[in-house]
Parts: C-alpha cells; sequence; structure tokens
C-alpha cells in the first residue's frame, strides 16, 4: 500500500483511474528529456529528485534557463535517479486531509488550510483548521476524493493527502501513509 501511494507513477495512475485531478507531472532520465518535459508541461514547473520524500530538494523553476542552470549544476546521476518535474500550480491554496481509516474507510478526518500560497512546504507553512476560504462545496469534492483514494488503497491506519485547489478546483499532489499533523 505504502509503494501504491508513494511511488508516483503508481499513484498518478491510480488517480487517473479513480478520475481524480492531480497536476501535469512526468519523470525524466536525461538532461535532454528533462529538457523537452519541461517544455511539454510548460513552465513555470517543480522539479525534484524522484528518490526524495516530503519535498527536499524541491525548486520552482520558471524558465529553461534556469532548468539548464539546474541540471548542470546537479550531482545526482539521473539515469539511475530520474527527476520528477510537475506543473508548479500558481496562486494555488494548499490544504492537508489528514485522517485515520480502517479498511479503506475513513473512522475520522481533519481538513486544514495553508495560510501561505502553496509552493511553501508543508514543513515550514502555517496551517488553519477549520479551512478558512474553502467554499463547501470544494471542501465536499476534497472528502470525496479523498474517501476515493483511502477506498482503493484499503488504508489501514493515519494518512495524509495534500490538494492544491485552483479556481474552485482541487488537485491532489501526495499522499502519505502516516500521520502527518
Amino acid at each position: 500500500t505504502i509503494v501504491k501511494a508513494e511511488d508516483r507513477e503508481t499513484f498518478g495512475k491510480l488517480l487517473d483511474a479513480l478520475g481524480v485531478a492531480q497536476p501535469a507531472w512526468s519523470e525524466a532520465h536525461t538532461i535532454d528529456r528533462s529538457l523537452q518535459t519541461a517544455k511539454d508541461i510548460g513552465y513555470p514547473v517543480l522539479i525534484r529528485p524522484s528518490f526524495v520524500l516530503s519535498g527536499k530538494a524541491m525548486l520552482v523553476v520558471e524558465t529553461e534557463d534556469q532548468l539548464k542552470e539546474y541540471l548542470q549544476s546537479t550531482d545526482g546521476d539521473l539515469r539511475a535517479h530520474g527527476l520528477v518535474i510537475t506543473k508548479f500550480l500558481q496562486n494555488a491554496i494548499e490544504c492537508d486531509f489528514d485522517g485515520v481509516a480502517r479498511e479503506g474507510n475513513i473512522i475520522i478526518f481533519a481538513l486544514s488550510e495553508h495560510v501561505e500560497r502553496g509552493g511553501v512546504h508543508s514543513g515550514d507553512a502555517t496551517l488553519v483548521l477549520p479551512p478558512m476560504t474553502l467554499v463547501p462545496a470544494v471542501q465536499e469534492k476534497i472528502k470525496r476524493d479523498a474517501a476515493k483514494i483511502v477506498r482503493k488503497l484499503g488504508v489501514n491506519g493515519p494518512f495524509n493527502i495534500q490538494f492544491l485547489v485552483v479556481d474552485g478546483e482541487p488537485y491532489v499532489i501526495e499522499c502519505n501513509l502516516r500521520a502527518s499533523r
């Protein structure tokens, strides 16, 4: 279950199958592919080494020149450990859906909203509970999407699903099968 949630490709396919929105993303294993992927997705993009969890070493890149500079300075082996390139959604509200589930059914949850705009790492962000600006319809959509994910994964125990909301549409950015807050 942890692999299904934390392996970007597996989780991305799961979200697609459930009809749950996520920002456009891809993994690249060469400099040329990294540049093409970023161009295809459209700047700005969020980049991070594929083997890094929880936002460490993330960087927002706004231009091809910035990406080239990053790629030239990186000491990582792209062939062995690719680069995950994700569309950076601007002016997003970030929120966290934390809960506990038993056999894929949510027992209890809390939906909190980041004070800062999306893009500030959760460990550095200020969160408020209950959400300040999310209208009830968006909160209900987040709850439905979270329930689909938890059910499909058959979660037993604590979980955290992070969302970005842009123009009233929630996008899943990450799922952790552990307590987060």
